[in-house]
């Protein structure tokens, strides 16, 4: 391993070739869902996880604003905090799913 740093145009490359090798579409447990080969409690499984892990985004992205030094890199991250939670009540990620699913 070399102790060369990455060129941007490099470190792009190497992140979409581990995207286009390791995304989520690509698990194994995903095929089986995609192809309707689970279970139901499987695919409940699948769904309380997966809610978990949405639920718990906005809390990640605050704690790191919290620690990141500039306003400029702040306010580039809040926009994900937007998405996540919304601006107000009822809106943003999880809550804005009865809206889509009606």
């Amino acid at each position: 391993m070399s102790d060369r740093k990455l060129s941007s145009a490099e470190l792009r490359a190497a992140l979409e070739a581990i995207g286009a090798e390791r995304y989520h579409n690509l698990h194994p447990f995903h095929r089986l869902m995609r192809d309707g080969a689970l279970n139901r409690g499987q695919v409940q499984a699948w769904a309380l996880n997966r809610y978990y892990y949405q639920s718990r985004i906005p809390a990640k992205d605050a704690t790191l604003i919290a620690r990141l030094p500039t306003a400029e890199l702040r306010r580039a991250w809040r926009s994900r905090l937007d998405d996540h939670d919304g601006t107000g009540p009822g809106e943003g990620g999880i809550l804005a799913l009865p809206a889509v699913l009606a």
